[in-house]
């Protein structure tokens, strides 16, 4: 039987052989790509994949550092401003980093980067202007990643990917859409925030400074039930987030142009602008310069959604010029329903409520936190609470300072012991224990931990190897 017709063969599937030489040509293989190809998580739905998070797991799959990735590969392509220089690594990788997921040049350049060397053609997708349009980059963004530890607790325990999705990243998202609890911005255990582009030592998932699985324990950290007004509000923003993204991925990027425009003749028409300023608060001056096209001001993203949550209408309603909700809020002339949540700037502090919780913490009876995640769940900012209890503030703060350490003390201590018995299981099969040989015996990124490697080191010395 000749090759062609055996199973599993095609025949034709090469081409003929003439002349007696080979007739294929370099040029008919594929091109290769300089990093793996990783498809991004959730590109379809609203949970899509942030282009920072895509680097810190590209970055992790080629066991390297995001940030050093990111430092030798899209840092060299940031056009710096005149007179200023290109900033470093390290403050690139925990503040500056975010604007990849944004509007501005450096998110256009970085996603055309990383699809030429992944041989991609998606990646440009995981940044803002392919889902909300090119808004003003101001106001978009956080400062810093947030998270929902229920979700990170789901995942990992449901044997999913850790990631960081682009929702989280949207200053505006404040509650999960799954568990309609409060998103985090600081580690529960060290209270830091987080680096946007990580370093080698942190494992997906996990806090850029201590360690600690952002996940873990994610009842103890959930906060107060946000008001019924702040959910209505929130659960408005993610129905129109995702009816935006159906669009955009339907039609191509968002244009902005035609809500402006059609918002203009309905002022004009109408002479509507003072019964708008009462229904939405925002001046009459604002909304004169929105729709004036010789002004170059615009408003940011979240004032827009503002705009449109008091009249009762969607941004893609006033694009696709229906504006039947907008004159029913005209003719009210005053707020309606759906009034913003309005956060009172000073709180009665509830001080039995704010001591029953303090000595629920101090006893064991509830999970030792910092004042922080305390000042979340009860409601207050934190700052108030050191005021109004200082003794119990300080007390606490000195204790999960302590119950910090010895957590960090016995995590470095069960790493020691789970590197030295897989340097022990491969020394004993007769082969050296490299860390490429005892990686897979561990669990995922444990070799990326400095602690791991110190160990690694003085356990081939205690065999008498050197490292």
């Amino acid at each position: 039987m000749s090759m062609v017709d055996a199973p599993g063969f095609a025949v034709g599937l090469l081409p003929p052989h003439r002349g007696g030489q080979d007739t294929f040509q370099e040029s008919d293989m594929p091109a290769r790509s300089r990093l793996y190809s990783l498809a991004p998580y959730a590109i379809e739905t609203i949970w899509r994949e942030s282009l920072t998070g895509y680097i810190n797991r590209l970055g992790w799959t080629h066991h390297i550092s995001p940030r050093a990735f990111a430092a030798e590969m899209i840092l060299p392509h940031v056009k710096k401003e005149p007179g200023q220089p290109l900033p470093t690594a390290a403050m690139f990788g925990a503040n500056a980093a975010m604007s990849l997921n944004g509007t501005d040049a450096l998110a256009c350049a970085g996603g055309a980067l990383l699809n030429e060397l992944t041989r991609r053609t998606d990646l440009h997708l995981l940044t803002l202007p392919w889902w909300v349009g090119g808004l003003p980059r101001r106001g978009q963004l956080r400062a810093t990643p947030a998270w929902c530890p229920w979700c990170l607790a789901e995942w990992r325990g449901q044997g999913r990917p850790l990631y960081q999705p682009l929702l989280w990243m949207f200053h505006i998202v404040t509650i999960c859409p799954r568990h309609h609890s409060s998103l985090m911005d600081r580690c529960p255990f060290c209270q830091k925030r987080q680096m946007i582009l990580a370093t080698n030592n942190t494992r997906p998932g996990a806090c850029t400074s201590c360690g600690t699985f952002l996940g873990e324990d994610a009842r103890s950290f959930s906060g107060e039930p946000e008001h019924e007004q702040q959910r209505a509000w929130q659960g408005w923003v993610i129905c129109v987030l995702e009816e935006l993204l159906t669009t955009s991925q339907a039609s191509g990027q968002l244009q902005w142009e035609p809500f402006f425009r059609h918002l203009a003749n309905y002022l004009k028409e109408h002479q509507a602008y003072s019964k708008l300023a009462r229904v939405t608060g925002i001046t009459r001056q604002a909304l004169h310069r929105w729709v004036k096209s010789d002004d170059p001001y615009a408003p940011t993203f979240q004032t827009l959604l503002q705009f449109c949550y008091a009249c009762q209408v969607t941004p893609l309603q006033v694009m696709r010029n229906q504006l039947d909700c907008l004159q029913q809020a005209v003719s009210r002339g005053t707020r309606g329903d759906s009034s913003l949540p309005q956060r009172p700037i000073r709180r009665i502090v509830d001080r039995e409520r704010c001591q029953a919780l303090f000595q629920a913490v101090v006893d064991g009876r509830e999970a030792l936190v910092g004042m922080y995640q305390i000042a979340q769940r009860l409601g207050y900012a934190e700052q108030s609470l050191l005021q109004h209890f200082p003794q119990e503030y300080a007390e606490i703060t000195r204790r999960a300072k302590a119950y910090r350490k010895q957590r960090k003390e016995q995590r470095f201590a069960l790493i020691g012991e789970q590197v030295r018995q897989a340097i022990f299981a491969v020394h004993t099969s007769g082969h050296y224990p490299s860390q490429h040989a005892i990686t897979p015996l561990l669990p995922r990124g444990t070799m990326r931990m400095q602690e791991a490697k110190t160990v690694w080191r003085t356990a081939l010395q205690e065999l008498g190897l050197e490292p």
